[in-house]
């Protein structure tokens, strides 16, 4: 059997080992309808032998008295390694971290129902801290009609970002940077049932991602145990910034060793798509897509905000209908 032709690998050279073990009852009392708490390791080899990661995670869920639901997970990871991190480049040792996540959701039988739900990661050496948050509502006046608004934020601070392989007369330079990314979106949804043969379906996000370098650095030791060992970071003197292009001379003999692009970027988009269903004979449907899209390059130096004024609002966008339809032959 070959994989690759029902689809694409995101991964391979792994091997896994969980274990994990839960409880939970199902007996409701004056606090809890039900109640769970779990604990799980598990460890990531490559075929080589090399052991690239061992996490281990305690979780637990509530559904509450008032039938209210929450969560809540940490994650402690002290061994991680990572094959393709350097793009072809050697193993790249990750620091060790912890992580979290917790969500909170109301009665889901009510017409007007909030979630929340967030995570982040922290290394603990402080080279990296990522952060997300979800929240919004979803309110069902009547059967046929559901509306569900969620918007999302994320950061990213990470001190080992990938920014390019460059091949110099010194070597081939894994070149890295610290990248500050914040990234905002929100999702809008909204499905209307006509009658049981006839729906109307809508989606629309705006989405705005933007991503800043600084402190460029190229790995040298790639697994070594502390951070500031994996890698030799450029000073102000080995680093020169021109019509968006950098320029490293870094044994300062005043000859440039290589360049490369401002990796800043802002990248901008609002997509949407409405969806109407028509079943006209029972087990046959016809499906009219409306697809709207609006993706731009924006300016890494604006806030998000600004960001998404000037690149969406009032911006052509390109449209894509589709027809599609289908019959059951019954015999």
């Amino acid at each position: 059997m070959e994989l690759n032709d029902i689809g694409f690998q995101r991964q391979s050279d792994d091997i896994r080992h969980y274990t994990w073990v839960g409880y939970r009852t199902l007996k409701p009392d004056s606090t809890f309808r039900r109640v769970g708490i779990n604990y799980n390791h598990w460890s990531a080899w490559d075929f080589g032998g090399n052991h690239n990661e061992l996490r281990f995670n305690t979780n637990s869920w509530q559904n509450w008295a008032n039938n209210w639901f929450s969560n809540l997970g940490i994650n402690y990871a002290p061994i991680q390694y990572s094959n393709f991190a350097l793009r072809g480049g050697p193993r790249l040792r990750r620091s060790q971290e912890v992580s979290f996540w917790n969500g909170i959701g109301t009665d889901g039988r009510k017409k007007l129902r909030f979630n929340i739900f967030h995570n982040g990661r922290k290394a603990l050496d402080n080279s990296l801290s990522r952060y997300y948050i979800e929240a919004g509502f979803r309110y069902q006046p009547m059967d046929a009609l559901r509306i569900s608004i969620f918007p999302e934020y994320s950061i990213n601070n990470d001190n080992l970002q990938y920014i390019n392989n460059i091949d110099t007369n010194n070597g081939v330079r894994y070149l890295n940077g610290e990248i500050e990314q914040h990234t905002l979106s929100m999702s809008i949804r909204l499905n209307y049932n006509i009658n049981p043969n006839l729906t109307v379906q809508y989606w629309g996000q705006p989405f705005i991602s933007r991503g800043r370098y600084s402190n460029f650095k190229h790995v040298t030791n790639a697994i070594a145990r502390d951070f500031t060992d994996r890698f030799v970071q450029y000073d102000s003197n080995q680093v020169s910034f021109l019509e968006d292009t950098y320029s490293v001379d870094e044994d300062l003999d005043g000859e440039v060793d290589f360049t490369f692009g401002d990796p800043d970027f802002a990248f901008v988009q609002f997509r949407s798509n409405l969806v109407i269903r028509w079943e006209y004979i029972p087990g046959s449907e016809i499906f009219l897509v409306w697809s709207q899209d609006v993706s731009r390059s924006g300016d890494p130096t604006n806030g998000l905000f600004p960001n998404l004024e000037d690149n969406i609002f009032g911006q052509t966008a390109q449209n894509i209908f589709l027809l599609k339809a289908t019959y059951r032959f019954v015999f």
